[in-house]
């Protein structure tokens, strides 16, 4: 009866602590879950995913290295068509001789405003590669005269002969400075000088001396000059303008025009003259200033005689002793023709004396 009780009792206890232990085993499954729901924080991450990302991150890395090469391709193309067209722009502005693309003597036309009136005005091409200079000239008003080592731009209704309205271009050994300088002699020793920098439109920076005033105050001269020394290769280039007082107006700013088109071209270089042709062009430049001495000299009245008595690559020096007893010497650059003359007279004058003759013996080489 004992025993009994006992089972039973034991029946009860099991009865009652077989649910307590259900619960307890469902508790402890929900904390293995969360428990592992807290350290993987959701699903875990496959391999796959894994090596998406990193081509995500690989895409995202290349679109930025991308863009910053395009950027820096762009900035050197950029940067290199800078460089490009600034050495263009800076050949064409160092370029010295500029060239037209016309011919020598090729004409053509030109529709200018003139006080607010259209006005076409015929030119003409003047190319000189033996002077080195190209320049435009209004045909209908000026004539063009070729002499060997200079050109003259005359006025139509001058003189041929003895122009006083022209415009004389001419080359010169000397630099712009040592050119400049005897311009200046000569002129000074008639004219009170005015000299200055100017720019031409096609030649650039070149010296301008002006001849407009008598010397001593002497008043206006009949005769006006105003000279242009361009620098050059190997020399420089002479345009002298010359015209009337009562022209100067018109026909100054004529010759400004033309001499605005000017520009420096390069230029062939002339044979150096012989001794021969040296003094054969003088005994030329003698007969044309006085036609009677062929005459005096065939006849063997009066003794005349030329003969060189220096020559060297610089200067050639011709002496002319004249039936008057004079001593004429002719120095002469054998390369640009350029000649000036000094005149000794025994028991008058003391020494031998430059005189304020000068031209260019290579217009002479024909006569």
């Amino acid at each position: 009866m004992k025993k009994k009780a006992i089972c039973t009792t034991i029946a009860a206890l099991a009865l009652t602590l077989l649910p307590m232990m259900m619960l307890g085993g469902c508790d402890g499954k929900n904390n293995e879950k969360e428990s592992n729901e807290t350290v993987f924080s959701g699903e875990p991450i496959s391999s796959s995913e894994e090596a998406g990302s990193s081509e995500s991150k690989s895409e995202a890395e290349g679109k930025t290295e991308g863009q910053a090469d395009n950027q820096t391709d762009n900035q050197t193309d950029s940067q290199t068509e800078s460089q490009t067209e600034s050495q263009a722009e800076s050949q064409t502005e160092t370029q010295t001789e500029p060239q037209t693309g016309r011919k020598d003597g090729e004409r053509f036309e030109e529709v200018l405003m003139v006080e607010g009136v259209e006005e076409t005005v015929k030119y003409e091409h003047a190319k000189n590669e033996e002077i080195g200079f190209e320049l435009d000239y209004d045909y209908e008003t000026f004539v063009r005269d070729q002499k060997p080592n200079r050109e003259i731009f005359r006025s139509v209704y001058d003189n041929a002969e003895n122009p006083e309205i022209y415009l004389e271009v001419k080359y010169s050994a000397k630099d712009a400075d040592a050119a400049a300088a005897s311009v200046s002699e000569d002129l000074s020793k008639d004219y009170d000088l005015t000299k200055g920098s100017v720019t031409l439109e096609g030649a650039g920076n070149c010296v301008r001396i002006e001849a407009s005033n008598a010397k001593g105050n002497g008043g206006t001269p009949d005769q006006i000059q105003v000279a242009y020394v361009i620098p050059a290769s190997k020399g420089s280039i002479i345009a002298t303008a010359h015209y009337t007082f009562e022209s100067s107006e018109g026909f100054g700013r004529r010759f400004s025009a033309i001499l605005n088109t000017l520009e420096v071209i390069s230029r062939k270089e002339a044979a150096k003259l012989s001794d021969n042709q040296a003094l054969q062009a003088i005994k030329n430049y003698c007969y044309a200033g006085n036609p009677s001495l062929k005459e005096i000299e065939a006849a063997g009245e009066y003794p005349v005689n030329w003969e060189i008595t220096s020559s060297s690559a610089q200067e050639i020096v011709v002496l002319y002793a004249a039936y008057t007893g004079a001593q004429i010497r002719y120095y002469i650059d054998p390369v640009t023709g350029e000649t000036y003359v000094t005149e000794f007279v025994p028991g008058i004058t003391a020494e031998e004396e430059r005189t304020s003759e000068s031209f260019n013996v290579r217009d002479y080489l024909s006569e």
